[in-house]
């Protein structure tokens, strides 16, 4: 009985700033052979055009990727395997941190929304003030904090938070801005046991264009921090989960 030729393929699993580009493994490159461009078909079956980028003999998923990535809800964590099927096509199959193939409708409920869940609502508080509510939810540590002028230039974090992550010890945290920007923030601890963002936090203010009044939530996520900027000053942010920090 003839054996039947096994599809090429590899994996990556993804961590860092995966979302611009994304490197194909060194031993598979040796074995292709492929146009410029390239096609990847998500589970869905839609078709996404990637062009590849050489660079010091590595190769590379570039322009359109980042499309891909957003398109179907990758965050850092997910395991992705390319099955090469030929013609320049292949068929990328995503598992997530639970281990199983990705579940897409459910990727989307919660991966696209950021964390925010609903919608904004409106609540009569005693005395008829009208508050408008988004509700946030995680599984992981977080905190908000409103931005007042000077915390644009320095911001502090929890203690709780601070001793949960071993912060006294770190000199910088990494944060991610809603773009997946990286940004090394050092980080210095205070007598009261909480932990100040100093340099490196104003120049991702600007960047992200964070203003007084903005609210942003924290979000401590494998090994970066998440940021989730709401800019609806007349908007009060509710988180909700079993790692709420205030």
């Amino acid at each position: 009985m003839a054996r039947s030729v096994p599809v090429p393929a590899f994996f990556q699993v993804l961590v860092g700033d995966f979302s611009e580009k994304l490197k194909m493994p060194t031993s598979f490159v040796i074995h292709f052979n492929g146009p410029a461009l390239c096609k990847l078909r998500g589970p869905n079956g839609k078709c996404w055009d990637v062009k590849l980028e050489e660079k010091n003999n590595d190769l590379f998923f570039h322009k359109g990727w980042k499309k891909f990535v957003k398109d179907n809800y990758l965050e850092e964590g997910d395991f992705l395997v390319f099955n090469y099927d030929g013609n320049s096509l292949f068929s990328v199959t995503i598992y997530d941190e639970s281990a199983c193939e990705m579940d897409m409708e459910e990727a989307k409920r919660k991966r696209s929304t950021g964390g925010f869940v609903g919608q904004m609502r409106d609540y009569v508080m005693p005395g008829e003030t009208r508050v408008r509510v988004i509700e946030f939810k995680s599984e992981h540590l977080c905190f908000k904090r409103t931005m007042e002028n000077h915390r644009l230039y320095q911001l502090n974090i929890p203690k709780i938070i601070a001793r949960a992550k071993g912060l006294m010890s770190k000199r910088t945290i990494e944060l991610r801005d809603p773009s997946n920007r990286s940004w090394p923030v050092t980080v210095t601890p205070m007598e009261d046991g909480r932990t100040l963002m100093n340099k490196g936090w104003c120049d991702c203010c600007k960047a992200n264009q964070i203003k007084k009044g903005n609210t942003i939530v924290f979000e401590f996520v494998k090994g970066h921090v998440k940021l989730h900027i709401i800019r609806d000053e007349g908007c009060d942010v509710m988180l909700t989960g079993p790692n709420i920090v205030y």
